[in-house]
């Protein structure tokens, strides 16, 4: 399984609440979805492939140039891969006592 994680805004820029990573999935054949719930509310804005997203009882689908919102406490991550790769960009909210983001550069895990 290979996912690359880029981060674009994180604590390391003095973002406190926010965080935005890229990323780049070159395989989703190979990329088991992860489902799970967090504090933190997350947007995933596709730039590059489609899937199908179902959470909160409904499925959805989205492509280049659309955004996918997961409001805070929702479970969610249930997808249905339609292109052979993906390239997104995601934002998200960072709250206290919540796991920390996939790419490990949404907080200083040092000062906790």
């Amino acid at each position: 399984m290979s996912i690359d994680y880029h981060s674009l805004l994180g604590f390391e820029d003095g973002a406190k609440k926010l965080h935005i990573h890229l990323t780049e999935i070159p395989d989703t054949a190979s990329h088991p979805a992860y489902e799970h719930d967090h504090k933190a509310e997350e947007a995933f804005y596709l730039l590059e492939g489609a899937a199908e997203y179902t959470f909160a009882g409904k499925t959805g689908r989205a492509g280049p140039g659309e955004l996918v919102f997961i409001p805070s406490g929702v479970w969610h991550a249930e997808i249905n891969y339609l292109t052979p790769s993906m390239r997104y960009l995601t934002i998200r909210t960072v709250e206290e006592h919540d796991e920390p983001c996939c790419c490990g550069k949404d907080r200083d895990t040092r000062e906790h």
